[in-house]
């Protein structure tokens, strides 16, 4: 087929003529138009600023630019029957940008922008327009793409990009204060419409000969204070795939909304309890939680439980500063994995001043307290009260997200950006996604199979999943299939732990003979795999050909892949038990049963020689159709190190990180202003 442009502006039917045009014709028409252009640009800006007529000849310049290229030869043997294709399909967008910068005068800005259907992905910004910026928009339909269709996602996109004097890094390796709280910032900057670029590096510091992969390659000249004018500057290496923040999309709006996002950030906890642990199953019993401060007063919280939930009964306290203490009951939940646990308590200071907890006593009529854990530390429970000494900030320094400031114009090769603020739904329930919602202030939403299946799904950008026995009688053929087809068009699915066996499953079931492989990726869980208490992020290493599970992987790890972006300098991070704890590939069918391009990420650190494990697997992505698949082995990343935690987080931002078009039906958007 053909390339169909219908242009949305002024509604003129293509002219089917300059597809006949010779090469002789179109530069003839080349030198007409870029005559005009050029006596145009001799007027007075001021003078085009002043009236409508402005609007009308930007107007013309970017019809008669989309011309110039619509109507133009494409080089031999590329089989696209224009440079606009040409340009569009084969991701040149630096060569369309050096057209319109070479067509267009001098005093005429504009930004590029391309439409999926869902949203709009800039591949060339030059600021904002000012208030008699012009847009106009054409659509356009590539080869072999059926009319209707919609742009598909496969991979990710990454490309060179230059980052200007005065731009903000938001640290994510040892540099950064916070990480979770950094994920809440870089949501809500995200949500400004501005790109948040992200430097993919890779996670490991030296390769197989001992040559430094990373960190001091790309040195930055970084200024501690990124809201003073003034101060010392050092070149600084980063890791762990920090966020930029370009200077030419930070308006002075925006910088000061920025900055007071990170010295205020949204509310995280000031303490939280892991996890308390109980001698039996808790379900069918109550339990009351008493807090007291250090001054004598006290809050108590008292919950009962049945087979899948807890429920708040009250929250009371006895003044004297404990009505200061607030305890997030919403974040109370059950450890899906075992129902002697309660899980995710979180406590916030709202008073003026700091608060002190003293202890804490637990009381269950039938259940004794074997363990409970605050803060990622065992603390004694030898009794039903336990000693601690808890100091809530009211101003605590530890929430605070780092914020650099970039003193000197830099490039980097490997950037991808974030095309907006992504939105979450987890289903069955919530489970263990409380604890990263109250870790992070992140928002989400959660479904159940009647909203599923009415469609709801399609609101979102991410489906998450967490620790959960999902089967045929908990989530039918409808509801598996709502899935499988929201993914096949675009949805991003992440499973953790026990989910992962069964949606594999569910998908196999209800998505027929429609790919050749088992279910959505081809896993198959195979005894108690035991972590070694750390996984390993595969890079592109000659020495891994030998494992014969990287010879289903058509990228043989993916080191600059923003799910395996990690601070640690040996590229580990700390592994995790649970139900699946590790899994493998599914070669123990049929050849084909595994999907071909899935992506290796992490694996197990064993401890010959090679450092890892085969054939266990922890970290896997692949796409489905124009979606995406993620299967994380280990149960509840958040009573982890915050490394661990990252995963959730790093794959929630990777619903909405620009992907690679493979283009069908899709829109251009170009606008235009003066300077």
């Amino acid at each position: 087929m053909g390339m169909v442009i219908m242009n949305y502006f002024n509604n003129i039917a293509f002219n089917e003529k300059g597809q006949m045009m010779t090469i002789e014709a179109f530069l003839g028409a080349l030198l007409i138009i870029t005559a005009l252009l050029f006596v145009v640009s001799q007027a007075p800006s001021g003078v085009q600023q002043a009236n409508a007529q402005s609007k009308t000849q930007l107007t013309y310049y970017g019809k008669d630019t989309i011309d110039l290229l619509k109507n133009s030869q494409p080089p031999l043997n590329t089989g696209y029957d224009n440079y606009l294709q040409y340009y569009l399909s084969e991701k040149k967008f630096d060569e369309i940008n050096e057209f319109f910068n070479d067509t267009l005068p001098d005093n005429v800005v504009y930004n590029i922008e391309l439409y999926d259907g869902g949203r709009y992905l800039p591949i060339i910004r030059n600021g904002y327009p000012s208030a008699n910026g012009i847009s106009f928009n054409e659509i356009i339909i590539t080869k072999g793409a059926p009319a209707g269709g919609i742009g598909h996602l496969t991979g990710t996109y990454i490309t060179y990009e230059s980052f200007g004097n005065g731009s903000l890094i938001i640290p994510m390796d040892e540099k950064q204060n916070n990480n979770i709280t950094a994920y809440n910032l870089i949501f809500r900057i995200s949500d400004l419409g501005i790109p948040v670029y992200q430097l993919l590096m890779d996670p490991r510091v030296n390769d197989s000969s001992g040559n430094d992969l990373n960190e001091s390659e790309y040195p930055i000249n970084t200024s501690l204070d990124p809201w003073s004018e003034s101060g010392t500057t050092n070149l600084r290496s980063y890791a762990g795939g920090p966020y930029v923040i370009d200077v030419e999309d930070l308006t002075p709006i925006f910088s000061d909304q920025i900055k007071d996002w990170a010295e205020n950030p949204i509310d995280v906890p000031s303490s939280k309890i892991d996890e308390i642990e109980f001698n039996g199953s808790m379900v069918n019993n109550q339990i009351n939680i008493i807090f007291t401060l250090s001054n004598g007063s006290t809050r108590i919280v008292n919950i009962t439980t049945d087979y899948h939930n807890v429920t708040i009964l009250n929250n009371d306290d006895s003044g004297n500063g404990s009505e200061f203490l607030d305890i997030d009951t919403t974040s109370i939940a059950f450890d899906d994995c075992n129902k002697s646990k309660i899980i995710g308590i979180v406590m916030f200071n709202r008073a003026p001043f700091n608060l002190t907890i003293s202890n804490i006593t637990i009381e269950s009529s039938n259940r004794q307290v074997s363990n409970i854990t605050i803060d990622k530390k065992d603390c004694s429970a030898s009794s039903s009260t336990v000693e601690v000494d808890i100091g809530l900030l009211h101003n605590d320094a530890a929430r605070k997200v780092t914020v650099h400031k970039i003193a000197s114009e830099f490039s980097y090769p490997y950037t991808t950006w974030l095309t907006g603020s992504p939105r979450i739904a987890v289903y069955p329930k919530d489970g263990t996604m409380r604890n990263y919602y109250s870790d992070s202030g992140i928002s989400y939403t959660l479904l159940d199979n009647d909203r599923i299946t009415n469609g709801d799904l399609r609101n979102f950008d991410i489906l998450i999943i967490p620790h959960t026995n999902i089967s045929e009688d908990n989530m039918n053929d409808d509801v598996a299939g709502n899935v499988t087809i929201w993914v096949s068009r675009g949805g991003v699915l992440l499973a953790e732990c026990a989910s992962i066996k069964g949606i594999d499953e569910r998908a196999e079931t209800v998505d027929l003979d429609n790919h050749t492989w088992y279910g959505f990726i081809g896993i198959k869980h195979q005894g108690d795999y035991n972590t070694n208490n750390t996984i390993q992020f595969i890079g592109l290493n000659p020495e891994q050909d030998n494992f014969n599970y990287l010879n289903y992987s058509q990228t043989n790890g993916s080191y600059l892949h923003p799910l395996a972006q990690s601070y640690t300098e040996d590229g580990t991070l700390p592994g995790t038990d649970g139900t699946i704890s590790a899994f493998w590939l599914n070669n123990t069918l049929s050849g084909g049963n595994i999907n071909p391009d899935n992506s290796i990420l992490a694996v197990p650190q064993g401890t010959g020689s090679d450092g890892l494990a085969y054939p266990k697997v922890t970290f896997i992505e692949a796409p489905f159709n124009k979606g995406t698949v993620i299967y994380l082995a280990g149960h509840d990343q958040s009573t982890l190190i915050q490394q661990r935690e990252r995963l959730i987080f790093n794959s929630i931002l990777y619903s909405t990180t620009a992907k690679v078009y493979s283009y069908g039906l899709l829109e251009i958007r170009i606008t235009m202003w003066y300077k």
